[in-house]
């Protein structure tokens, strides 16, 4: 009798032991899925395509590791890392430096996000590396308000070094929210958001790709075009805030559903990512070394794989929502026309 009731009590028990199986599994892949979802929103990099082996490098060339092992008596061998390998539709870029007579450098700084110290640390540390001039790439603000696009201002003005600005999506929060023109507040405090300068006989134009909902507007599209067709320096770089594509990161140009749009979820907005399109091909046919652009907080160089027009994104300034360590670009010039973009981290 106490067999039979025995083995009753197990029967019952086994669909309540399934269940709560499947939950836990339920719950375990939420659990991961949210994990996932949430490194790339704050990171704006895909985990699932990066190369192992270019992470591995960017954590061996750590100022903070390399302190740490020394404490403990283990010396690292010295590493250059030139980007961050992936796998994926585009060339990453691998080349040796370039050598002859340097006749400047200059820095790129981005996303500082209201962290003015170590915007205020960068741009010293450029200065004292020999930076003729800097140039910035956006979201200097959290929201975009003038308190704080002021704030960044002045730390600018009092470095010492001149300085060309584009704005970023940040930049334009505040603005946008109160009805006004999206970058009402940037110009206010730094003026356009899109210009064009020579040094050298090299060419150096900043476009406004910050506004994620309308991409680049065509009275800046039309300048762009006859910036680019009467050129005749002996090299063009551009500078702008969104990354026009990129191989591992899903914020690039393009990326944000645009408001009322009926595009399906994740699709993005068609009109800007076919503008992103033809600015490469733009870029490319008007002969530009390269693209620089911010607004993913991670150090990368890359090739477009149809164009072959290079890219790079600089490392943010920012201490918070940051996967490297904040850093800035030093770029040398050098005579024969020849360049290096220089990984320049904030010690």
């Amino acid at each position: 009798m106490f067999r039979r009731s025995e083995s009753r009590k197990r029967g019952s028990f086994l669909p309540f032991a399934i269940f709560r199986l499947l939950l836990s599994i339920t719950m375990f892949l939420i659990l991961t899925v949210g994990s996932y979802e949430a490194f790339k929103y704050f990171s704006g990099t895909d985990p699932l395509r990066i190369d192992p082996k270019s992470e591995i490098i960017s954590l061996i060339s750590s100022s903070k590791l390399t302190d740490v092992l020394a404490v403990l008596g283990v010396k690292l061998p010295a590493v250059t890392q030139s980007s961050n390998k992936a796998e994926a539709e585009n060339e990453v870029i691998e080349e040796e430096g370039y050598k002859g007579i340097l006749i400047f450098s200059f820095a790129v700084v981005a996303d500082s996000h209201s962290d003015n110290s170590n915007l205020e640390k960068a741009l010293r540390l450029a200065r004292e590396k020999g930076a003729k001039f800097v140039i910035g790439l956006g979201d200097f603000s959290q929201v975009g308000t003038k308190e704080e696009l002021g704030d960044a201002h002045r730390v600018f003005s009092s470095s010492g070094l001149p300085f060309y600005v584009t704005a970023g999506d940040h930049d334009l929060w505040d603005a946008r929210d109160k009805g006004q023109a999206v970058v009402a507040n940037f110009n206010s405090i730094f003026g356009p958001a899109y210009g064009s300068f020579v040094d050298s006989n090299i060419r150096f134009i900043l476009v406004d790709n910050a506004d994620n909902y309308k991409g680049v507007d065509s009275l800046q599209m039309e300048w762009l075009r006859e910036t680019l067709a009467k050129d005749s320096s002996k090299a063009i770089f551009v500078f702008l805030h969104e990354p026009l594509i990129h191989p591992t990161s899903d914020r690039h140009m393009g990326s944000v559903k645009k408001s009322g749009s009926t595009d399906e979820p994740g699709e993005g907005n068609r009109q800007i990512l076919a503008q992103a399109q033809e600015l490469v091909k733009m870029f490319k046919v008007a002969g530009v070394k390269e693209v620089f652009a911010g607004d993913i907080h991670a150090f990368t160089r890359y090739k477009d794989e149809v164009s072959g027009l290079k890219m790079t994104t600089s490392g943010a300034l920012t201490a918070e929502r940051n996967t490297q360590n904040p850093r800035f670009l030093m770029i040398d010039v050098f005579e024969n026309g020849g360049y290096n973009v220089l990984d320049t981290e904030i010690r």
